[in-house]
């Protein structure tokens, strides 16, 4: 149940974020009110999901390093900025951590 929520925590984040870069692009006052609306239903869900475990440091790792990953690959792609070479070491280094945090082997 848990898991649930703090994938919809990662949504309504990265949601708000491409609102946020928007905002730094068009300086309107609904994209900011946007975003800081999608950043507040992220942090409801953020409560509901540790009202459900008490894996914080896991949660919290998860959350960033899929927030991390998954804006990198929104502004490739959506907004064209480039990486550089330190940058792809990181999101691979990202991608493992991924991996393991969800080692259930260990």
């Amino acid at each position: 149940m848990w898991l649930f929520f703090l994938f919809l925590l990662i949504v309504f984040e990265i949601i708000a974020d491409i609102f946020v870069k928007e905002h730094s692009i068009r300086k309107t006052t609904m994209t900011f009110i946007v975003a800081l609306f999608f950043y507040v239903i992220a942090n409801v869900c953020w409560l509901i999901s540790m009202r459900y475990t008490s894996k914080l440091a896991i949660g919290a790792n998860i959350f960033s390093v899929c927030t991390g990953l998954i804006a990198a690959l929104i502004g490739v792609v959506l907004y064209k900025e480039e990486l550089t070479h330190t940058n792809y070491i990181g999101i691979l280094l990202g991608f493992l951590s991924l991996v393991l945090l969800f080692d259930t082997k260990a």
